[in-house]
């Protein structure tokens, strides 16, 4: 369940903005010859949804139905008690209520004669969901739409690049806090959570990991708004009992960020990265990769890249370092980054 600040301000993003967004998926769904698209939410994973309308899905699931023409609708099971805030925190004006998904959208689509309906991300859905919508809609075709409304997400907008950098800048405060010398991991992740969420963060996951020789790496993943951003920061301490290597990963993610540019792959980040870790204890490996922000989640999972995938102009990725050891322990370093036509924008951290 998230449990941070959602509110809507058009001083943050234009009302214009919202509109815009909407439009432009649906002008792709009428290029794709698709009448209506579905997008599934739940409380893992909701970020298409809060793109398009600023709704938040703090706690059990709905769908956002978009068709090519006309006002997006919120499909949901909870009651119609909750329709005033989520209308109040959103750009929807319609929101349904049902005992089903496939119910609540056999009412929607069941007059307009069969069409197309485009599920957007089919795959992320529940599989259960996904027959609801089905078996509600005989003679309805079903496309799946992969990444129709990622897309759209991949280079933030001027507003958008403003929330960032003012999340970025919390963030970088807090883990800097975080990472202090002389905490204990659980007094760690407790600064991080409250810290956070105490300054409008939606939603926050932190995580202290320690090695056999005593490095700790303090990593937080904080969604602000519903942009979301990561750091993995080297703990303070005794450096000067440090092992060399953990001085080494400093330099390491300062190298890789500032390699994040148009066209670089996770391969020339490894290779950028690799030769500067050269204190690494026997069976130690070195993984170099980059995610995009759209493809990050409550967990802060990490989406899965060819290695041969390029950093895209203007797109908003973290990029992480991680040493992972014989003995299974691991630490890791992580920045993120805005990929400039010229060269990487650091948004949390800075040229080390």
């Amino acid at each position: 369940m998230k449990r941070g600040l959602v509110q809507l301000d058009p001083a943050e993003i234009p009302e214009r903005e919202w509109h815009d967004r909407v439009g432009s998926l649906q002008r792709d769904l009428a290029t794709s010859g698709v009448d209506v698209a579905l997008i599934y939410g739940d409380v893992s994973r909701s970020d298409d949804i809060a793109y398009l309308t600023n709704l938040c899905v703090y706690w059990n699931e709905g769908i956002l139905a978009v068709p090519a023409a006309g006002a997006p609708v919120f499909l949901t099971k909870l009651s119609a008690r909750v329709h005033p805030w989520m209308r109040l925190i959103s750009t929807v004006a319609e929101i349904r209520s049902g005992r089903g998904f496939g119910e609540l959208a056999g009412k929607f689509l069941g007059d307009s004669g069969a069409g197309t309906v485009g599920l957007i991300d089919a795959d992320l859905w529940p599989a259960s969901v996904a027959g609801e919508i089905r078996d509600a809609l005989p003679g309805w075709q079903m496309r799946p739409l992969d990444g129709l409304v990622r897309a759209h997400r991949q280079s933030p907008s001027e507003s958008e690049l403003t929330l960032l950098r003012r999340g970025a800048g919390l963030l970088d405060q807090v883990a800097a806090q975080a990472a202090a010398d002389g905490l204990t991991p659980a007094e760690r992740i407790a600064l991080a959570e409250r810290e956070l969420r105490g300054h409008g963060f939606l939603d926050v996951l932190a995580s202290v990991t320690r090695t056999a020789d005593g490095v700790a790496t303090i990593q937080v993943t904080g969604q602000y708004r519903y942009l979301w951003l990561h750091v993995s920061r080297v703990a303070d301490g005794q450096r000067t009992a440090w092992p060399a290597w953990a001085g080494e990963l400093r330099a390491a993610i300062g190298a890789a960020a500032a390699a994040a540019t148009p066209g670089a792959t996770g391969a020339d980040l490894q290779d950028t990265v690799r030769p500067l870790l050269a204190s690494l204890p026997p069976g130690a490996s070195v993984s170099v990769r980059w995610v995009h922000l759209a493809d990050m989640a409550t967990n802060g999972e990490y989406a899965s890249y060819p290695a041969d995938l390029p950093l895209a102009p203007r797109s908003a990725v973290v990029v992480s370092v991680e040493v992972r050891f014989a003995d299974g322990r691991y630490a890791t370093a992580a920045e993120t980054v805005l990929v400039g036509e010229h060269g990487p924008a650091w948004l949390t951290g800075g040229a080390r």
